[in-house]
């Protein structure tokens, strides 16, 4: 059985294959899974769907699920969905390490497990994808909102697709090189920080085996730190060296997700712990 998760503008959507060879048991086994992946689908809108204007997030999820989906047809709609916007932090670790974390949709999540990878042979290949792959899409943000009219696309309203490859203001405009400005207007222009769960001499030996993805990290395109599994400790990349870093706030608030204010709000939100 062939599960892929596709993606749509506004909403996400999960496609099956080749569901009719399943057997008794597992047909059984597999109508539990979709009940599961529709409760993900209905509550991933939801938290997305607060940062929107005219939805009303106070409605159960499936409700809002379908005001979403409903949004992301309308051609009068200038914000069918925010992507990338408000992109912080790639995490390359165990979900077990951050899945009481609330990080109010602001990271990519790779996983990858120490344990399983002591030496770090693993760790390369994962980087070597993750870094351009998540810089770039952070970059791409961050340009854009820095400098919307030389460095991104400016207003949508005046586009149009030329040869399919862009857009441009009019018939004679210019290719645009950016986002344009109604993607952009609620991102931080943040460069990506990328934490790995290793230890930090390890992750060190890693990166400096590749030439292409250590730049990234050298020039300071993405940053980079390390939690030490062993120790807990973190650690920052700088000058070419990891160094201890104490965090600013000792502790992090504690805070249930079923709270009102969080999905009334539309501003950014705090990492906090979820219980």
């Amino acid at each position: 059985l062939l599960c892929e998760r596709k993606p749509v503008q506004g909403h996400a959507a999960v496609a099956h294959d080749d569901e009719d060879i399943l057997h008794a048991a597992n047909q059984a086994r597999h109508a539990a899974h979709l009940q599961l992946m529709e409760e993900a689908l209905h509550n991933n809108a939801k938290e997305r769907a607060r940062r929107f204007l005219l939805i009303d997030t106070d409605q159960p999820a499936d409700k809002v699920h379908a005001e979403v989906k409903r949004r992301s047809l309308s051609l009068f709609e200038p914000r069918p969905e925010w992507n990338h916007a408000t992109n912080a932090l790639c995490i390359v670790g165990r979900r077990e390490t951050n899945r009481h974390l609330f990080l109010d949709r602001r990271a990519f999540l790779n996983s990858y497990d120490y344990r399983i990878d002591p030496e770090g042979a693993s760790l390369l290949g994962i980087l070597r994808a993750v870094v351009p792959v998540c810089g770039g899409i952070n970059l791409e943000y961050y340009f854009s909102r820095v400098d919307n009219y030389r460095l991104g696309a400016g207003s949508k309203l005046p586009h149009n697709v030329v040869g399919l490859i862009g857009v441009a203001n009019g018939m004679d405009g210019d290719l645009r090189p950016g986002l344009p400005q109604q993607m952009v207007n609620i991102h931080d222009p943040l460069r990506l920080m990328m934490i790995v769960e290793q230890r930090p001499e390890v992750v060190l030996r890693v990166i400096q085996q590749h030439e292409g993805t250590y730049e990234w990290f050298r020039n300071g395109w993405v940053h980079l730190a390390v939690i030490d599994p062993v120790t807990r400790t973190a650690w920052r990349f700088e000058a070419g060296q990891f160094h201890l870093y104490q965090p600013l706030t000792p502790q992090v608030e504690r805070r249930q997700l079923a709270d009102i204010s969080i999905h009334s709000r539309e501003e950014t939100l705090p990492v906090f712990i979820i219980h």
